[in-house]
């Protein structure tokens, strides 16, 4: 029956056509292979640089199948079963492989909490760590993890188990975007080319400053650490323009729309059914969600690449987050589309924004109202052009205002909170540190 469903889906005959298929989104292939990840088939995989979004040859594809897509449809069926079961567990299955969840542990406990965020039973998805022994002779300061891109909060995985909470007066929040992760999906109510951007990104603050005010961060403001990644990074900027006393600092990580990319330096354009594809949002996660009994099997092609290096661990706890992160990677992708609609309003397709932060923002002195100051993170093999970030970044510098850094993550892509979470989880710590002196 499910065999009989995906040769009637309606996405069928776009696989059939043109000389591309799969858009191909960035990330990081490693030397060596994915041993034990899973019993059937496994490739080599091969060195390179992260790329840009752009589309795989159809041939490619099909002479590369058993690589592409490692998940053996076994395993995909079971996970689509498990996904229609209960999808909410498979973030549960993921947090449990930390130490301190469900149950408290090294003086850290953990919840998953569900924040209304409007009066039509929307809520934002959030795992929180505080410590089991709060420090009562200073105030609690807070560190808010927020995704990018078609993510959840538990991509943060290795930095929600190996940051420290610093005196036992930190309380680290990782959340799901409106519209992402397991926060609620409602129907979103924007269309590209039909309504302005303006609306949209107002949508994605009004809802995260609801939940701000319902946690009593805005209360105390100097004790709240923002840390965005990629397109999170994008909507939190323009955030901190717009409410300018909201939090203390803003880590940029990779962040998405700051400037345009060098045109010499691009080896080639997207196709234009591509670019119609991606201003229609018809993207990877169209395909998940259709596939059926396939989507774990398509996610893998991502998944495993993305999260492979939890596989050279020593511990089996590597290879429990490898397998629970492709799952929940495949449970994030296959529920109901609403958040990810934002990306044509934001970005041209390949990657460039449609108006860079670096003229919108940060142009004109009085224009910039933010007050927080900022740091500017940047994987040493990120796809991402971090020229943007650092030129302004020194331009803060030269505004005497809010104080403002730069910095490269060593052995990283564009998702360097994971690729190298040590030294980034070391710089967060620092910066947490000077808080507490």
């Amino acid at each position: 029956m499910a065999l009989d469903r995906v040769k009637n889906n309606r996405w069928l005959p776009l696989l059939k056509s043109g000389s591309y298929l799969l858009p191909r989104w960035p990330h990081k292939i490693r030397s060596g292979s994915l041993v034990g990840a899973t019993k059937n088939r496994v490739g080599p995989m091969l060195e390179r640089r992260p790329t840009p979004p752009s589309a795989i040859p159809l041939q490619k594809i099909i002479s590369s199948l058993p690589r592409l897509f490692p998940r053996s449809i076994e395993q995909s069926c079971c996970d689509y079963r498990d996904f229609k079961a209960d999808p909410n567990d498979l973030q549960a299955q993921l947090l449990s492989s930390l130490p301190f969840f469900p149950v408290a542990n090294d003086g850290k406990t953990a919840k998953i909490v569900k924040t209304p965020v409007d009066d039509q039973g929307n809520y934002i998805n959030e795992f929180t760590v505080y410590p089991t022994h709060p420090n009562s002779s200073t105030p609690m300061k807070h560190l808010i993890l927020v995704h990018g891109y078609g993510a959840g909060l538990g991509f943060f995985l290795k930095n929600l188990e190996k940051l420290k909470l610093g005196k036992n007066d930190w309380t680290v929040h990782a959340i799901d975007l409106p519209g992402y992760g397991f926060s609620s999906r409602c129907k979103f109510p924007f269309r590209f080319a039909r309504d302005p951007a303006e609306l949209v990104e107002q949508w994605f603050h009004s809802r995260f400053r609801s939940w701000m005010e319902t946690k009593g961060l805005l209360k105390t403001p100097q004790n709240n650490m923002v840390v965005a990644h990629s397109m999170g990074a994008y909507l939190t900027a323009l955030y901190a323009n717009k409410f300018p006393y909201d939090f203390r600092k803003l880590v940029m990580c990779s962040p998405a729309g700051i400037c345009s990319s060098d045109p010499m330096l691009r080896k080639s354009h997207p196709p234009w059914w591509f670019q119609k594809l991606w201003d229609r949002n018809i993207s990877p996660f169209s395909l998940v969600r259709n596939a059926f009994i396939f989507g774990s099997m398509l996610t893998s092609g991502w998944s495993y690449r993305r999260f492979g290096s939890l596989l050279g661990s020593k511990s089996s706890t590597g290879a429990r987050q490898f397998e629970a992160l492709h799952r929940y990677a495949y449970a994030i992708f296959n529920r109901p589309g609403s958040g990810e609609y934002l990306l044509p309003f934001a970005l041209k397709c390949g990657g460039d924004p449609r108006v860079a932060l670096e003229e919108r923002l940060f142009n004109f002195e009085d224009h910039f109202k933010a007050k927080c100051d900022w740091l500017w993170l940047y994987g040493d093999n990120d796809w991402i052009d971090a020229t943007g970030g650092e030129r302004v970044s020194k331009l803060l510098g030269e505004w005497k205002g809010p104080k403002s850094a730069f910095n490269l993550i060593k052995d990283a892509g564009h998702h360097l909170y994971f690729d190298n979470y040590e030294q980034f989880n070391s710089i967060l710590e620092r910066e947490m540190a000077k808080w507490d002196s």
